[in-house]
């Protein structure tokens, strides 16, 4: 009974170590999940001002060597 009740504490063990890199794993896939969100947000409002100014078909036009 000793044998078996180690076996499972071993185990455990593991799971508990297992489930703490996934936790690890996850809180840092979430920070770059938000600072995506805030880099694309920015960016989303960056294009609002440029086309707002009327700078959004700058990048249309040709340039003078043409």
């Amino acid at each position: 009974m000793t044998n078996r009740s180690t076996e499972i504490e071993i185990k455990l063990a593991h799971l508990e170590q297992a489930l703490n890199q996934i936790s690890d794993v996850v809180y840092e896939q979430q920070a770059s999940i938000d600072a995506l969100k805030n880099t694309c947000e920015a960016l989303r409002q960056r294009a609002i001002s440029a086309d707002a100014l009327g700078s959004g078909d700058q990048g249309q036009e040709k340039p003078p060597h043409y």
